[in-house]
């Protein structure tokens, strides 16, 4: 009987700490940059991971994590991260606070937001119905898309000059159907429809029938359809980034363009990828590597 207590005790801490926030490079001793950890659902842990190495890194620091911090924090001394707080405390949600300096003077506070069931990140106004987070902001107009907040199992907390705290069960009529789904008990789980802050990930066959994988990932979408792509190799991991890129009417189209100074001109960079959204929700078309074409098949990561 206490054996069988025992192994009901340690299953219920493994479970409670099989996901957590630590340290990219423990060896750092200036920087310090989270990655999170997650055993049962490692997928999760590397859409989180991804998305705060590229919004902030630039890059994905696998390989070399101290290079790469060091590189975005010491070399070009544009934001230095000194310091990181987990405020993971509802059961959906990962989030994680980050502090540092930009230009060695002024301070700066990130905040990220992720479904801990998914790994797709969120902001504060994919929480609301587009009507309400219209009210909110009139009625409030220091609170943003993207302001900064804070979820616990019962409340919201937006921070603004002030910290605004509201119920969850008062704003459950204003919720779009995707908050209701993340802020509350649900058999479903929905995702948002947005394509902002999202990972795709395509496969095809290079012309000796090679299985192709790439990934791209769209840290900006606007109300336009502008956009930011960066794409990478699976197997190689190195970040580029279209200068020009849109998604519009079911249409992403990306490109890499060049100034030519002598021409005074934009010159194609022979780098695209052009993708048509499809009725089963892929993403069909061709990635440009130079020269060659590439037919890839795109879904949502």
């Amino acid at each position: 009987m206490r054996k069988v207590f025992s192994i009901i005790i340690f299953c219920i801490f493994f479970n409670a700490n099989s996901q957590k926030f630590v340290e990219l490079d423990s060896t750092n001793t200036v920087y310090r940059f989270p990655k999170l950890v997650y055993s049962e659902k490692p997928k999760v842990a590397e859409k989180v991971n991804i998305i705060l190495q590229i919004d902030n890194l630039l890059d994905l620091a696998d390989k070399d994590p101290y290079a790469i911090i060091t590189n975005r924090c010491s070399v070009k001394k544009i934001f230095e991260y000194l310091s990181w707080v987990d405020l993971s405390k509802h059961p959906n949600i990962l989030s994680v606070k980050m502090n540092g300096l930009i230009g060695k003077k002024e301070k700066f506070v990130f905040y990220h937001f992720f479904d801990k069931r998914t790994g797709d990140a969120f902001i504060l106004s994919d929480l609301f119905s587009e009507n309400k987070f219209k009210t909110i902001s009139k009625e409030t107009p220091d609170i943003k898309e993207d302001s900064a907040f804070e979820i616990d199992k019962d409340s919201l907390y937006i921070k603004t000059d002030k910290k605004l705290k509201y119920a969850l069960e008062e704003l459950k009529p204003h919720l779009s159907d995707y908050g209701i789904n993340l802020l509350f008990k649900s058999d479903t789980i929905l995702k948002r429809n947005s394509l902002r802050q999202k990972i795709m990930r395509g496969t095809g066959k290079n012309y000796s029938g090679d299985k192709m994988v790439y990934k791209i990932y769209i840290s900006d979408l606007d109300n336009k359809g502008n956009a930011t792509v960066h794409y990478w190799n699976d197997k190689y991991k190195g970040i580029s980034t279209y200068t020009d890129a849109s998604i519009k009417n079911g249409i992403l189209q990306a490109d890499t363009y060049y100034y030519d100074s002598f021409n005074k001109e934009k010159v194609h960079g022979m780098y695209s990828l052009h993708l048509k959204k499809q009725e089963n929700k892929t993403w069909i078309g061709n990635l440009q590597l130079g020269s060659p074409f590439y037919k890839l098949t795109f879904k949502e990561y």
